[in-house]
């Protein structure tokens, strides 16, 4: 019974399925039934083989012109991105500046956006491929494109993404490196970017600023970030500064003419070259001086920087520097890192007064801001930085996982901040230069010219760092030429310090510091306004040895320049000398090898010359 039951249960399922219809199979006709083996074709298009290339256009290994690789800057994908840079390398590298002349705007354009991307590798790419092609271009072909430069930096200093606002410092650094009067004439547009990275403005019309202490990253500190900032910016100033002296050096070569009718005809009086009649248009010449006058940062701009840079510099060498010592004329030291920034911001200070010096000095508006800038800053100045006066850096500790140098690893060694202690010397005398000269020093200022003649002194006497020449040099030029006559008055002597550079000159073998000292005291004899130097004898025996320098291998050119300045205002003092070695000299100048001249032969009828007032003969 359930065998039968299970079968019919069975049964039952099956009935219950739906049953499919078999497909009809239609029999194909006598003759049909044969495999047909004919295809279509199609061809496969890409668009790329489309384009109609030229024979002289550039293009990368992969067959690229510059378009392709400019849209794909643009890709969502990274890895494109790279990729379209590198082939950009090759073309720059491979083919020359000139061919690409054409398409400067677009590759300005697409590289500089580049160093916004999110990708650290892209966007330090980008810089060397900016840096390759400012290397080739001329500051008459940037003017017009510098909108798009400084655009783009303005953005990257500004950036929300931390890591992009680090890096726009390297951008800067390419332009510093390829153009830097473009940053001097765009530079109203950069400081305020400068002061965001490293304070910011509780009111804008306000001068009151505070320090930003949170770095950027957990890899860098407050003092690191700062140096890399100040740095950038003290390069900034320089900047500022070289293009000013441009202007003003371009301002003086140029000749005075009167405004007559349009086609007056223009004959230089002096020249050193031969007269030619040239058609010239006053009215275009005129523009291009305003233009070039209106490029500089103006004096308000520049007053509104100094007025928050100046407190600024202060709050950060607060911020690091150690506590004021108890002793005086002790050496303070400090930091390698503390050392660095105190150097960028000396170096930043002495870029705005060195401006300052180069402003018109006949305007109103002039004096009265240099005066506000000392009653305003000079006993901050003092008292912030002067007071630890002077300053050395601890060098770093060897390392302590050599076993054989672990015992030295405790030791601290010091060594000097020479730049960094010239450069506030150099600082100090200038803001004691804006004096006048019937005016007394206040008994802080005194006794900190006091301490820094001190100072000095030392320092010439046991000089041996060439490499901070620059800063020497400066200071002893702003101590005798603009401030010798006013500390005079104010009874602080100058006659030691005199006859020290005179003997080092003498005693030094070095001989580009000895031309340097050379002119130093030369420009001090030349100065009419330094008569109670002139009186000192050690003048008169540093004259005397002056013709012995002509008997020599070699020779300064500016050093025969500041000879044949003095011999015409000190002849009594060299006539002897001259006279005795008449011979010699003339002999000597005919194979003697003249330094750093622009026409050896100038140079040489230079040294014949000497001997005017003795034959009255003149060689040309």
């Amino acid at each position: 019974m359930s065998k039968n039951h299970k079968r019919l249960k069975r049964l039952k399922s099956e009935k219950a399925k739906v049953k499919l219809k078999a497909k009809t199979v239609h029999q194909l006709t006598k003759g049909l039934n044969a495999t047909d083996t004919s295809f279509k074709v199609k061809k496969i298009l890409i668009r790329e083989q489309l384009k109609q290339r030229d024979e002289t256009e550039v293009l990368s290994t992969r067959k690229l012109n510059i378009d392709d690789l400019l849209t794909r800057f643009r890709h969502h994908n990274s890895t494109v991105r790279q990729d379209a840079l590198k082939q950009l390398k090759d073309i720059l590298l491979q083919n020359p500046p000139k061919s690409l002349h054409s398409r400067l705007n677009s590759l300005l354009r697409g590289i500089a956006a580049l160093s916004l991307d999110k990708e650290k590798e892209i966007r330090t790419n980008s810089f060397h491929a900016l840096n390759f092609i400012l290397g080739f271009i001329s500051n008459e072909q940037l003017t017009p494109l510098r909108e798009i430069i400084i655009s783009y930096l303005s953005c990257a200093m500004t950036h929300i993404d931390p890591h992009v606002k680090e890096d726009s410092l390297l951008f800067l650094d390419v332009l510093i490196q390829n153009c830097n009067s473009v940053l001097a004439k765009d530079s109203h547009k950069i400081l305020p970017n400068f002061l965001g990275m490293i304070c910011r403005l509780h009111n804008e019309d306000s001068p009151v600023t505070q320090l930003i202490t949170t770095s950027l990253h957990s890899k860098s500190t407050n003092v690191k970030w700062r140096i890399k900032v100040l740095e950038r910016l003290a390069n900034l100033f320089i900047s500022i500064v070289s293009y000013r002296k441009l202007c003003i050096g371009t301002r003086s070569i140029m000749p005075l003419f009167v405004k007559t009718k349009k086609y007056t005809k223009f004959i230089p009086v002096y020249s050193d070259s031969a007269t030619q009649f040239c058609e010239i248009n006053l009215n275009e010449d005129m523009m291009s001086i305003d233009n070039r006058e209106k490029e500089i940062l103006p004096t308000e701009e520049f007053v509104k920087y100094v007025n928050l840079l100046m407190p600024l510099m202060s709050d950060i060498w607060l911020e690091v520097c150690p506590d004021e010592k108890i002793e005086s004329y002790t050496e303070i030291t400090i930091l390698s890192e503390t050392a660095a920034l105190l150097k960028n911001v000396i170096v930043i200070m002495q870029s705005i007064v060195q401006y300052i010096d180069m402003l018109d000095q006949d305007d109103y508006n002039v004096k009265r801001m240099k005066h506000w800038f000392k009653d305003t800053f000079h006993n901050a100045y003092m008292k912030n930085f002067l007071s630890r006066f002077p300053y050395g850096k601890v060098k770093p500790f060897i390392n302590e996982s050599r076993k054989r140098q672990k015992d030295f690893s405790q030791m601290e060694f010091t060594e000097g901040c020479l730049e960094q202690n010239l450069g506030l010397c150099q600082i100090h005398v200038w803001f004691t230069s804006l004096f006048n000269c019937n005016e007394q020093f206040p008994k802080s200022v005194r006794n900190y010219c006091i301490f820094i003649l001190k100072y000095l002194n030392g320092i010439i006497e046991n000089w041996y760092d060439s490499s901070t020449l620059p800063q020497l040099t400066k200071l002893l030029k702003t101590l005798f030429l603009k401030a010798g006559s006013i500390w005079y008055s104010n009874c602080i002597n100058l006659n030691h310090t005199l006859r020290l550079i005179i003997e080092a000159s003498s005693r030094l073998p070095n001989k580009e510091l000895q031309s340097h000292l050379y002119l130093i005291i030369g420009d001090i004899m030349l100065n009419s306004n330094l008569n109670e130097l002139h009186r000192e004898k050690i003048f008169e025996s540093f004259v005397t040895i002056l013709p012995s320098l002509l008997l020599k291998p070699s020779i300064d050119n500016v050093v025969i320049q500041m000879i044949s300045q003095i011999v015409l205002r000190f002849k009594e003092w060299i006539r002897e000398e001259l006279i005795a070695k008449h011979e010699s000299i003339i002999e000597n100048a005919k194979k003697i090898d003249i330094v750093g001249t622009h026409d050896d032969k100038q140079s040489r009828l230079m040294i014949y010359n000497l001997f005017y007032f003795i034959d009255s003969q003149i060689y040309y």
